[in-house]
């Protein structure tokens, strides 16, 4: 994004299309769907049922949809998911004083940028999940691809009330002028039993069917191998259940232990994890940062990984090229005011040989599910293998995948904490030695540490290991506190976001308000506070 006059004008010409596409797709009637989608070439869906392509070439729409660049669109995923989440996060901050310093990474919440945030889930992922329920519907046979299509909506749902809170999904796709929103709590409890349901007739299909991929020629994550699909269900499952472990605990305990003791299981080799490996699809973070220059490392990831001497510093990100600091590793601190972008834009980068422009887009690793398992032994549920013992093997995973060495040593470490930071260009975004806001926390494993010790021990390895996926790192640094981030220094919320607590969600569009406004009202109501930044997610409990 080379001005933030195009990324103005790209929202004002496509914001409306993607409402509108979201309103015929999801909430209109589909009486004309035949009309709207005759093959030219004279194939009817029962000629395309014979190899499942009625069905099937839906799917690497969502499949790039998730973590978005469908279609390449570099420039929605930077307002879709990186001038948000990916900030709020404390992994990127960007050099460009957008819309003179008066945007998200300073709390003043850009309604244009966050419609892409709220529309694209449900025109990207549900919207051709409803047309892959619909002929699954009318062919048995293929409620299989019906059973990943649901793991996809899932994967891509859950980040959007996770950013939103209330949100409208057991209505979606029934038609009329308008949908109700469902409470987060609801959204929940039906993606749980959707998990469920889709590993039961995945696992239904392989015992029926062993050896055989129908679904191998429409798969760019696993190539058609339907038990990874269920090890990535129920490793979602696992995922949502450590999500509300504060606000309903018995809950959170049964479906992590009806996750991990599954006869399939969760991920634990490197190749379970979901990557979407597909050559014509760009990774739009390589572009952002590389081409446009429009993201840099965050001031939290240079402290918390020069603090601890990670290797993975040098993996993740290029050295910084700005006089004065060039050769270094330095990040810019989020929620400052830049004056121009070349004060900042030669700090340090994403580097491109870990990042490249083909490079697989990331979904959920073996790493973060070890974490996962960590936590939930923690808290005393049953996760095949004790605290220490799955902590350790998150730390090696992420080793294994980004190519680290230096493990042994790593985890034996207990004494490196989190350096103060300096901003070479203004010493008023310093933290300096003393800060509230440095971690003392260490590597090694401390058995005898108190419960929170531990608990910030293992989120702050798994933020490391889980980068750059910066939805899921907001969201557990809101559901825990973890790692300690540094509050913006310029906070134009008006208000409505304290600094200290930072910000919490993301306001729903204006268009929701203009167009779905009874469902609207309703929705605030279940969010249980004002429609602003500032107030807190159901799960997000002190």
């Amino acid at each position: 994004m080379k001005s933030y006059n195009h990324i103005r004008r790209g929202i004002s010409q496509s914001l409306s299309c993607t409402s509108l596409l979201a309103a015929l797709l999801l909430y209109s009637c589909t009486d004309r769907f035949e009309e709207f989608n005759t093959d030219p070439t004279g194939l009817t869906d029962e000629d395309l049922k014979i190899d499942y392509q009625n069905v099937g070439g839906f799917f690497p729409q969502m499949q790039h949809s998730i973590y978005y660049n469908f279609n390449n669109t570099t420039w929605e995923y930077q307002v879709y998911q990186n001038l948000n989440a990916d900030v709020f996060s404390g992994y990127m901050s960007p050099p460009t004083p957008f819309a003179n310093n008066t945007n998200n990474t300073t709390y003043a919440l850009v309604d244009g940028w966050n419609g892409f945030t709220y529309n694209l889930p449900y025109t990207g992922v549900l919207a051709p999940f409803m047309n892959v329920k619909r002929r699954a519907d009318e062919d048995p046979g293929a409620s299989h691809f019906y059973a990943v299509g649901v793991i996809h909506k899932v994967a891509s749902m859950h980040r959007l009330t996770d950013t939103f809170g209330p949100i409208v999904y057991t209505q979606a796709g029934q038609g009329g002028a308008s949908a109700r929103y469902d409470s987060q709590q609801q959204v929940y409890e039906a993606m749980f039993d959707e998990l469920e349901e889709a590993v039961t007739i995945l696992t239904d299909y392989v015992a029926e069917n062993p050896g055989l991929k129908p679904f191998a020629r429409f798969d760019n994550i696993y190539a058609g191998d339907y038990s990874k699909w269920i090890k990535y269900a129920n490793s979602l499952r696992l995922r949502l259940a450590m999500r509300i472990s504060k606000v309903a605990p018995d809950k959170a305990q049964a479906e992590a232990e009806a996750a991990v003791n599954n006869q399939f299981g969760v991920f634990t080799a490197s190749d379970d994890a979901a990557f979407v490996q597909d050559p014509g699809v760009q990774h739009p973070l390589y572009t952002i940062a590389n081409g446009w220059g429009d993201i840099r490392m965050s001031a939290e990831m240079e402290s918390i990984l020069k603090g601890y001497n990670d290797p993975r510093l040098k993996i993740y990100f290029a050295p910084a090229t700005k006089s004065g600091v060039a050769g270094e590793y330095k990040g810019i601190r989020s929620g400052i005011v830049i004056n121009a972008k070349d004060d900042y834009v030669g700090f340090s980068s994403i580097n491109a040989d870990y990042i490249g422009l083909n490079s697989p887009l990331q979904l959920m690793t073996t790493a973060e599910v070890y974490f996962l398992r960590a936590e939930g032994a923690l808290r005393g549920w049953q996760m095949g293998g004790s605290a220490q013992e799955l902590y350790e093997k998150g730390i090696s995973a992420s080793f294994e995948q980004v190519g680290a060495s230096g493990y042994d040593g790593y985890i034996a470490d207990a004494t490196s904490v989190a350096v103060p930071y300096t901003d070479p260009v203004n010493a008023a975004n310093n933290v300096p030695a003393g800060s509230p806001w440095l971690s003392d926390i260490t590597i090694q494993w401390v058995e005898a540490a108190p419960f929170e010790e531990k608990l910030e021990r293992i989120i702050t390895q798994k933020w490391i290991a889980m980068f750059p996926e910066g939805q899921e790192a907001w969201s557990e640094f809101r559901r825990t506190g973890y790692p300690t981030q540094f509050p913006v220094v310029e906070n134009r919320s008006g208000g409505t976001i304290n600094t200290n607590e930072f910000i919490k969600r993301l306001a729903f569009p204006s268009s929701e308000s203009q167009n779905n406004a009874a469902a609207y009202q309703e929705a605030v109501q279940l969010l249980g506070g004002p429609d602003t930044g500032g107030t807190p997610l159901w799960w997000d409990v002190d």
